[in-house]
């Protein structure tokens, strides 16, 4: 891609984090030498978003899903537009008063949000809604200009790539080769190998990461990724290289992050057919 060139050419390796005042942050890997970082927030202005789970909270177990959907809804400014004031932990807290303790997906939350329906109503094992609520952009056209996503496993780090240049915040459905579930992750990057040729790994915010913690600090991580069999692979994730990325799903901005900055809108169109994915909820 483009950009992917154009870093390996002029960009010093850094990652430059904007943050709030009141958010405690931790970069878990500092810029190194042996690889080029492209930032969502570098190149369109904001910062990274961690909502986190809570050892005290009973509502949120099963709703990583809802905490990466979150994170991008105040990235993108979509959060703002409806009003939803305090972060993206308040954006959290709307979703686990409105939907059940369950497995999903963003895009289904991301559709509520927008238009107030879940089209995963009545999936046996899936998060339902039990409060009305979002319809916060009812005209908004979802599908057709807004979401967008890619299920092809091989395709998931060209995606990622192609989303951040398009400004689009980036959730990820993440499941284990080994049959020991799924999990959602917001994704805030990549990283390519110093000569900018090849894809090194993903920076990613997790709502699980400081699960047990009753006070946990914002981490934003770095995962080096491996292609093995057409899938892309995160190494160390949870201590274990059998996490691969099995659906990249991404929001697009409602307005720059930053007070003045243009907006691009990224129009596409999805031809979505309503039916059950071929991948499962993440949790």
């Amino acid at each position: 891609m483009k950009t992917r060139t154009l870093l390996a050419a002029i960009l010093a390796v850094t990652v430059l984090c904007t943050l709030n005042s009141s958010q405690a942050a931790v970069l878990s890997q500092p810029a190194s030498a042996s690889r080029v970082d492209l930032m969502l927030f570098d190149l369109w202005g904001g910062t990274w978003h961690d909502a986190e789970k809570s050892p005290h909270n009973g509502q949120d177990d099963l709703m990583c899903w809802a905490a990466a959907a979150a994170n991008v809804l105040e990235w993108t400014g979509w959060a703002d537009a409806a009003g939803i004031t305090g972060g993206t932990d308040a954006v959290f807290a709307y979703f686990q008063d409105h939907w059940t303790d369950k497995g999903g997906l963003m895009e289904f939350g991301w559709h509520w949000w927008f238009r107030g329906t879940n089209p995963s109503e009545g999936w046996s094992g899936w998060s339902q809604v039990d409060v009305p609520g979002g319809n916060f952009a009812p005209d908004a056209d979802f599908y057709g200009v807004w979401y967008d996503r890619t299920s092809r496993d091989a395709d998931a780090m060209d995606a990622i790539e192609q989303y951040v240049e398009d400004k689009r915040g980036i959730g990820l459905a993440v499941y284990d080769s080994e049959g020991n579930g799924g999990h959602a992750i917001t994704c805030w990057g990549l990283s390519y190998e110093a000569d900018g040729t090849n894809y090194a790994g993903i920076w990613v915010s997790d709502s699980d990461d400081d699960k047990r913690d009753p006070t946990p600090e914002d981490q934003l991580r770095h995962y080096e990724v491996v292609s093995r069999n057409g899938k892309w692979f995160l190494q160390s994730f949870y201590g274990r290289d059998s996490w691969y990325i099995g659906e990249v799903q991404a929001l697009g901005a409602f307005h720059a992050p930053e007070p003045g900055s243009i907006v691009l809108l990224a129009v596409g169109s999805v031809a979505l057919v309503w039916r059950r994915l071929r991948i499962g909820a993440v949790r």
